[in-house]
């Protein structure tokens, strides 16, 4: 949010303009959209790979398309709605005045209804429309209907490693050769790479129930140790190449894919062998469990109520850097103020059965439980 509060400051260009010392900073912000793909994938195969007959969605294909339909699509058509009639009936956002919020405009039928489908991201015209974050919803959605269509098949044919290594580097081709690039191709890949990290996990969780998982001998500080090694390289590169991974933004967006498939193989890995890493109680925490809840709403409604924040404070002629400031100490708490009561009056009653849990674990006074290791009855059970 705060990426896109520097963004939306002043009228176009002035946060990189007025206030370049921040970019390098701040301008990263779009990587959280590869890490919430692997995330997703990772979450999504979970419950495949605990089947009889792995590798095959539980309860077919489309009651996966109506539960996945179910959770992410109402409070897209809420926020879709809100925002088309916000540009419709208030004229400041209906009217270009210069600043970033013109490139969501204009907004005609074309626009709407191809954000109504979810198929704008096809369209390198109506992309960036009405609502900017929007065109990764797409792109999800998208790739729900692959992972049973295409990915699945593929892995039971040659494999997650070869499924995965395979579709990373097809996306990172397209990705080179600019070929549809706008649809940002090499998720389905990260989107795999989340798969495999789930696979791994799994497959931990059940050679340590029936006691045939390899012991370590080396200490295990040494595997956090590798993670911390590891982003701090990947920092390196990062800001000692800043301008080219900024403006070319598939190889970081791999790169930072990538590396949370690591993250989530050996926070996986860790819990379900009963060893809770100092990381995984960190992100435990009860603020980042009631984070992670609204999150989607956040995502969803934030960037056109910062635009209007940062129109509604053009007039009083601030400097670039008072309006970047009023825009992070006044509108981005407003905009969260709202993007939690649309969490409160429409996402809350479309969460899932895991979030539901975790509703209430925060609503609750007792700590958040870890995750237990799988036991060799219980492991036994699910299969």
């Amino acid at each position: 949010m705060v990426y896109h509060a520097y963004l939306f400051t002043g009228v176009t260009g002035t946060g990189p303009t007025q206030i370049p010392w921040l970019r390098p900073i701040i301008g990263w912000g779009y990587l959280g959209v590869p890490v919430f793909i692997v995330l997703s994938g990772y979450v999504l195969m979970l419950p495949v790979m605990t089947r009889f007959d792995r590798y095959r969605i539980p309860g077919g294909f489309w009651k996966y398309i109506w539960r996945r339909a179910r959770r992410i699509i109402p409070p897209y058509w809420a926020a879709l709605v809100l925002f088309a009639l916000m540009i419709r009936f208030i004229p400041v956002l209906h009217n270009p005045g210069g600043t970033q919020w013109d490139t969501k405009l204009p907004m005609g039928w074309g626009t709407f209804l191809t954000h109504f489908f979810l198929v704008h991201d096809f369209f390198p015209q109506y992309i960036g429309k009405i609502a900017g974050p929007m065109w990764s919803v797409a792109v999800e959605w998208q790739i729900y209907f692959l992972m049973p269509l295409v990915i699945l098949p593929l892995w039971r044919l040659i494999g997650g490693w070869a499924t995965t290594s395979g579709l990373v580097l097809i996306g990172m081709w397209m990705g080179s050769e600019s070929k549809y690039s706008w649809m940002h191709p090499w998720f389905v890949g990260l989107f795999a790479v989340g798969m495999l990290a789930a696979e791994i996990t799994v497959r931990a969780r059940d050679a340590h129930a029936s006691g045939t998982l390899r012991i370590r001998t080396k200490p295990r500080w040494q595997e956090g140790a590798f993670i911390v090694v590891l982003l701090l390289g990947i920092a390196v590169l990062f800001f000692s190449h800043r301008d080219y991974y900024q403006h070319q933004t598939w190889p970081s967006e791999v790169v930072t894919g990538v590396f949370t498939g690591v993250l989530l193989t050996w926070l996986g890995r860790s819990a379900v062998t009963g060893h809770h890493t100092w990381l995984a109680r960190f992100f435990a925490w009860r603020p980042f469990v009631l984070a992670g809840l609204v999150s989607y709403s956040v995502y969803l409604f934030h960037s056109p109520l910062l635009g209007f924040g940062n129109l509604l404070l053009l007039p009083f002629g601030f400097s670039p850097k008072l309006q970047f400031l009023l825009m992070i100490v006044v509108v981005v708490p407003l905009t969260l103020g709202v993007c939690v009561g649309m969490w409160w009056l429409v996402e809350r009653n479309f969460l899932n059965r895991r979030q539901q849990h975790a509703r209430v674990e925060v609503n609750g006074n007792g700590p958040i439980p870890d995750v237990e290791p799988m036991q060799p009855e219980s492991a036994a059970a699910s299969r």
